[in-house]
């Protein structure tokens, strides 16, 4: 009986699978109509198949559950649907430019993926996607990737949805390994509020409905992330070690440069953790010195690249917005870099998403990104504030480490990609995991102490938001009054100033009330 009852728990859930992946195949050539039928409906079924016991797999080994369950269900589910949608909605509605009519909303990915297929074609061996041959992909990783599923998947039609199915599966696959990390060393509310920002955070959405290297590079992540907490906790040792292997190798044949600064932190991380053990001072300063190397080391190999992509970024920004050349002209030269720093790091913008005339798709593209970001970035900056006012301890260190890694990231994405709303939301949405995590630990902060400073910090924003975008309306409605940027600033501060200060004043005053009535309270 109980092997029957095993047998079933199986078999069931792949019976489930297998009809999921029969009418997602029937779906994909339904809506795309790419080549013969029976070769689209093959090649993406037994794509989603494959993709879908992998799932299923990765949710038995992280505990099961049925909110993890629907968790993994809807990473998958919103991801491939929003594939799906754009690929049929971009030629139609879309401009009418060569990527956009072929389905494609990163001008990357579409040149990428046709060197892949042609790749693919030419029957040369898949490793020279690794060479100078191809110039879309200097690593060749993804390029690699997507030649293996057109020559051996889809050798009779391009069809570039199948690497976007595959991504999505991929971004699926890092909710039940980041959830089970955290469960060793976070409460199950604090887990559950990180892998719900993981599932929707719109960005990691549009990215894993789309070719990029983004998901796997997160997928990477995540799996050393899990090898990290499993291997300080010294569970798992072997398994750990060889996800460390994997995710490392990954990093490495997608793109060292984004290797670097992953392994750097989960170093760091290493370190701090296991720095608390030691008792001898002068070991802990060797560490700090190896470490500062180290950091230096990165910086001198990055060096070039480095200098070549920022000084080009900043003037692509430039370039491309007359607002920006508008506000740059009103500034010293010194405060030129500052300010699109700064900038990137509110990218994309909320009120231009809204008031800028574009195709309806790609507006409402742009308000989903837009509403993502501004709902994560004030748990993001309240995590930052709020770690310091836990217990001093080990866990504190290292936790107030990983959300000052997650701000250096977001600076380093603005620095690397200045103001441009696509290149510098998807580079810092790499540390999704980490973000996911600071986000989980600042709503769970705020819930469990009932603090009434992320609640301030939202209206903060909201007047933000607000003040820009009535600027914004300015641009395009004369009727609309525009005023200047020094008088929005002005009007920003001061009314976040009384946001700030009139909240202050009240937790004073409660902190006397309550220091004044504790005698009585006792009595």
């Amino acid at each position: 009986m109980a092997d029957n009852q095993q047998v079933r728990a199986w078999l069931i859930p792949i019976v489930g699978i297998l009809a999921v992946s029969l009418a997602g195949g029937v779906g994909f050539q339904v809506i795309l109509q790419v080549g013969s039928f029976w070769g689209s409906f093959l090649s993406s079924s037994l794509l989603i198949f494959v993709i879908g016991l992998i799932l299923f797999l990765a949710w038995h080994g992280a505990g099961k559950g049925k909110t993890l369950a629907w968790m993994i269900f809807l990473a998958f589910i919103l991801r491939f649907a929003l594939g799906i949608f754009l690929a049929w909605g971009l030629p139609r509605y879309g401009y009418p430019e060569r990527p956009q009519q072929a389905g494609f909303v990163f001008e990357d990915a579409f040149r990428r993926e046709e060197n892949a297929w042609n790749l693919a074609k030419s029957g040369a061996p898949i490793s020279e996607a690794f060479s100078d041959a191809y110039e879309t992909d200097q690593y060749g990783g993804m390029l690699a990737l997507s030649a293996l599923i057109y020559r051996y998947l889809s050798p009779d039609a391009y069809r570039p949805a199948l690497t976007a199915i595959l991504a999505a599966g991929v971004m699926a696959l890092t909710v039940p390994i980041l959830t089970s990390a955290l469960r060793q060393r976070f409460d199950a509310q604090t887990v559950l509020w990180a892998g719900w920002i993981l599932v929707l955070y719109p960005e990691g959405i549009l990215l894993g409905s789309a070719q990029m290297r983004e998901p796997f590079f997160i997928l990477f992540f995540t799996l050393l992330i899990w090898g990290v907490a499993n291997l300080l906790e010294k569970r798992k040792i072997a398994p750990s070690a060889i996800l460390l292997v994997l995710g490392g190798v990954g990093l490495f044949l997608f793109s060292y440069r984004i290797a670097i600064p992953i392994l750097g932190v989960l170093s760091l991380w290493v370190w701090v953790d296991l720095s608390a053990q030691l008792q001898k001072p002068w070991i802990k300063a060797v560490g700090w010195l190896l470490i500062i190397l180290m950091v230096l080391a990165g910086l001198w190999f990055l060096r070039d690249w480095l200098d070549a992509v920022l000084h080009w970024d900043v003037l692509q920004t430039v370039q491309r917005s007359g607002m920006v050349q508008s506000i740059l002209d009103s500034l010293p030269d010194w405060a030129d870099f500052p300010f699109i720093l700064v900038y990137g790091v509110f990218q994309p913008l909320l009120p231009a998403a809204v008031t800028a005339p574009a195709p309806w798709i790609w507006r409402s593209l742009g308000i989903f990104r837009a509403l993502g970001w501004y709902a994560l970035l004030p748990l993001l900056a309240y995590a930052l504030v709020k770690v310091w006012r836990l217990p001093k301890s080990c866990k504190r260190r290292w936790l107030a480490l990983i959300f000052l890694m997650v701000w250096a990231w977001i600076f380093i994405a603005s620095a690397r990609a200045g103001g441009d709303q696509w290149d510098n939301p998807r580079y810092r949405t790499i540390f999704l995991p980490w973000m996911a995590l600071a986000g989980g630990w600042a709503l769970n902060f705020a819930q469990r102490t009932r603090d009434a400073w992320l609640p301030r910090i939202l209206a903060v924003e909201g007047i933000f938001l607000a003040v820009f975008t009535v600027w914004y309306l300015g641009r395009y409605i004369p009727e609309v009054p525009r005023p200047g940027l020094g008088v929005m600033v002005m009007v920003i501060f001061v009314l976040s100033g009384l946001v700030l200060g009139l909240g202050w004043i009240k937790d004073r005053r409660r902190s006397r009330q309550e220091r004044d009535d504790g005698p009585l309270r006792r009595e």
